[in-house]
């Protein structure tokens, strides 16, 4: 079993309890990362909601691809169905070798997400003051950007986003 990481599925070791077999650079054609999902516990609450990353049909996307025993397929569906608050869709990644693999990711639909006239600043606004279970919403961007980085990633939204939010820092 194979699933697509492009978002803190990259790096925050969710992997490890469910035994991660293998983990890599990977790439979703036809997909692009997207900051348009609130995030209500995990990086965020109901009243100050976090913003998080999602896919949006364009583009394409780097990210971590992380295999498992076929075994464990049941239990980690439900945990990131919970946590991702939506169910996997399945996509072709491509792996450093060349080869394709049909993989899991998560891409929301659903009422979570923010309207598409939200500006950047009042995008930023909302990384600054929320905060969840999981850390802050500017722990998130920070980490998924250092993360892409090392990926030797740069990505347009999330760099667009970052700069937003310090802007807004030294004000």
């Amino acid at each position: 079993m194979w699933l697509f990481g492009y978002g803190s599925l990259m790096w925050d070791g969710w992997e490890e309890r469910f035994g991660c077999l293998k983990r890599m650079p990977a790439d979703l054609e036809g997909h692009a990362r997207i900051f348009n999902k609130k995030s209500l516990e995990r990086w965020g609450t109901h009243e100050k909601p976090g913003l998080t990353l999602n896919l949006t049909p364009s583009g394409a996307c780097r990210g971590v691809a992380f295999a498992f025993d076929e075994a464990a397929r049941s239990e980690i569906e439900d945990y990131l169905t919970h946590r991702e608050t939506c169910a996997a869709t399945e996509v072709p990644l491509q792996l450093p070798d060349a080869s394709e693999v049909a993989a899991l990711t998560y891409i929301y639909d659903g009422p979570r997400l923010i309207d598409e006239g939200v500006s950047l600043e009042a995008q930023a606004a909302m990384i600054l003051e929320a905060e969840g279970h999981a850390g802050s919403s500017f722990d998130y961007i920070k980490g998924v950007r250092a993360h892409l980085a090392a990926l030797g990633v740069n990505d347009p939204e999330v760099e667009a986003l970052w700069e937003a939010v310090e802007a807004l820092r030294i004000r």
